[in-house]
């Protein structure tokens, strides 16, 4: 069904913004009125601006995977601890900080009053809940073991934060390095090379190769330097435009997903979401087609979603997952074989968690190794550069030395 997002009256008399499904308009303001609400504006597909300002202001405001996490682990121990969802419900709003969490808590509880499920709940979160949550929910209130499940998703939410923790703190070296070698190099290049080109005039001929390359790069450096920034405000600009241009951004991620150093890097963090959502929704009973389409929603890259969407199209017509899944050509060899093994024995989705798991912890090796590498090569990056230009300019004072001996 297609999404509306609507602005309404509370009971409280205050506007409240939100998304909902409906089959069309109609069905939209008839659930936004048996909800208590008044509706105000129902629009198809996308916000109004009048909806737009009324969201809160601050981008801080905005639920991240912390806020999911601590959810999800708190919610896990009050049910276990035999409290009922609606109360549980209730002392987690005390728990909030974030106002745009809360309204999202205050809406599924609402649901939830009204007899809908926990994960249809949250499915009306997309933003906020991944599907693979989604999926995993609802498989836990099919098996009747909900608390268990909670507590699982929040142990697989807690490893992956703790590993971008790890990550985060692996770049700042790495980061300062480089803008310490931006910095050094617009620094010589600008002041430092051009006090040296009165001792070199008269005796160009006499200086080494290094030497005139060097001064005469600073020269063009300092004479276009308005040229450089002019570039570097393009290229800023234009990263800009490429990360909220939903096409723009698409097409670069296509083209750069081709190359072979950075092809990769790019397919498998998508492609361990895909297996690990198909893995979930397989293993809760959904039938293949809506796991792969749910499991689609989970990649990030458009054309990576496009390609799944014919791997969908091929098991619809009746050919096994994994042959479909061979015919992209990129698909990770680890993946299609344990879904071959997963076909054969009939357990797909316990066998496409495990394929996720080892290529997690597969692509967390690569990475923290290639962060391992990137501080040391930088460091060599800078002393050479540094050295490089000095270096010229110690040759061309020696030479100058020479000739007037």
């Amino acid at each position: 069904m297609p999404s509306y997002y609507y602005r309404v009256l509370d009971k409280e008399g205050e506007v409240q913004t939100g998304v909902m499904e409906a089959s069309d308009v109609a069905g939209a303001s008839a659930e936004l009125y048996r909800r208590g609400t008044v509706p105000l504006e129902i629009s198809l597909g996308k916000k109004t601006l009048a909806m737009r300002l009324n969201e809160p202001v601050t981008i801080f405001s905005r639920p991240g995977q912390r806020e999911v996490f601590a959810f999800l682990r708190d919610l896990s121990r009050l049910l276990r601890a035999g409290l009922a969802i609606d109360d549980s419900f209730k002392l987690l709003f005390d728990m909030q900080e974030k106002e745009l969490f809360l309204r999202v808590l205050e809406d599924m509880r609402e649901k939830l009053r009204r007899g809908e499920g926990l994960a249809s709940a949250m499915a009306e979160h997309k933003d906020v809940f991944p599907v693979q949550v989604v999926a995993s929910v609802h498989a836990g209130e099919l098996s009747g073991t909900l608390p268990e499940t909670l507590e699982s998703l929040a142990s697989s939410m807690e490893k992956a934060l703790s590993f971008k923790d790890r990550l985060r703190s692996a770049m700042i070296y790495p980061a300062i390095l480089m803008m310490m070698v931006a910095g050094t190099f617009v620094l010589v290049m600008t002041f430092v090379l051009p006090q040296f080109a009165p001792l070199f005039e008269g005796n160009e001929d006499k200086l080494p190769a290094v030497t005139r390359f060097v001064m005469s790069m600073a020269g063009g450096f300092r004479d276009y330097l308005w040229l450089v920034m002019l570039v570097v405000a393009g290229l800023l600009g234009g990263g800009l435009w490429v990360k909220f241009d939903v096409k723009a951004k698409a097409a670069v991620l296509r083209r750069a997903s081709k190359l072979p150093v950075l092809k990769d890097w790019l397919l498998t963090p998508d492609v361990i979401r895909f297996v690990r959502t198909l893995g979930v929704c397989s293993k809760s009973g959904i039938a293949l087609d809506k796991a792969i389409a749910m499991a689609i929603e989970s990649v990030n890259m458009p054309h990576i979603g496009e390609d799944l969407s014919q791997v969908r199209v091929m098991v619809r017509r009746g050919d096994l997952l994994s042959v479909a899944l061979k015919s992209l050509g990129w698909f990770s060899p680890l993946a299609l074989q344990f879904t071959r093994v997963g076909e054969q024995s009939g357990n797909l989705g316990h066998m496409l968690e495990e394929a996720a798991i080892i290529m997690v912890q597969d692509f967390e090796a690569r990475l923290e190794k290639a962060l391992e590498i990137l501080s040391p090569v930088l460091t060599l990056v800078m002393g050479g550069i540094v050295a490089l230009l000095l270096g010229s300019v110690l040759l061309g004072i020696m030479s100058i030395n020479d000739v007037a001996f």
